[in-house]
């Protein structure tokens, strides 16, 4: 019987699917994090200033419409109460 091996050598980079799926989850991960923040008064502004590096560091993903909606959901979420820690 002759088996053959296949090997697969993976760069030290990402594939462009996974810096996209990465590239989402940082935009969820900072509306859910100004959406559960309890404490602050600038959390649209701290939302929209991370969203501003997430972006910078992934140019050409979206078109300034995309980037306007996201940061209105960003404020959004900041004036939501946070459904974290409430004593009913």
């Amino acid at each position: 019987m002759d088996i053959q091996y296949i090997f697969i050598v993976h760069g030290k980079g990402i594939d462009m699917a996974e810096k996209n799926q990465l590239f989402q989850q940082a935009l969820e991960l900072i509306i859910e994090g100004i959406a559960l923040n309890t404490t602050g008064e600038n959390r649209a502004q701290v939302g929209v200033y991370l969203m501003g590096l997430v972006i910078a560091d992934n140019q050409g993903k979206l078109d300034a419409e995309k980037v306007e909606a996201i940061q209105s959901i960003i404020e959004m979420a900041a004036e939501t109460d946070s459904p974290m820690f409430k004593m009913s």
